[in-house]
């Protein structure tokens, strides 16, 4: 059987999503939320090695490329300008942002239109974080957020 990649890669971006959200928590609480997305990324990626994909997904190397480069192209700009203009509080959500836009370009690259709701809540939820919450809960709220967003996309998978 053969592993989608994104049964791997999606759910280790979830733990990077886990750390750079809680960092700012405290060691006790970084250290236990870290390890239940350990905990959570194994248990979705050994789920992946084990059920067949219920359909196959096409792949548009172009698109992915051109996709996956612009994000790390805006990413890079997004962290030199607001480090420069001393705004790293907005780091995250405008992260998170990018990256739902990437989502997008998805759609054709992998040929599923699973990708638009990923890209959707990715990009609206620090919208809506920033709107609604206070600024020392934007961090926890996007990070923890945006990997309940890629698990719930991994398992959405299995079934699609």
């Amino acid at each position: 059987m053969r592993v989608p990649i994104g049964a791997i890669i999606v759910p280790m971006f979830a733990i990077v999503w886990v750390a750079a959200g809680t960092r700012s928590l405290g060691r006790r609480r970084f250290g236990f939320l870290c390890f239940g997305a350990i905990l959570i990324s194994i248990g979705l990626i050994y789920a992946g090695t084990r059920i067949e994909p219920a359909r196959t997904l096409t792949f548009n190397g172009k698109a992915y490329a051109i996709a996956v480069t612009l994000e790390a192209i805006l990413i890079l700009f997004a962290v030199v300008i607001l480090r420069v203009t001393n705004r790293k509080h907005l780091l995250l959500p405008i992260i998170s942002i990018i990256v739902g836009l990437h989502f997008f370009s998805m759609v054709p690259a992998l040929g599923s239109n699973l990708y638009w709701w990923i890209g959707g809540a990715m990009s609206l939820l620090p919208v809506l974080t920033m709107s609604i919450l206070p600024r020392k809960a934007w961090d926890p709220t996007v990070g923890v957020g945006s990997a309940l967003i890629l698990w719930s996309a991994v398992v959405c998978a299995f079934s699609h």
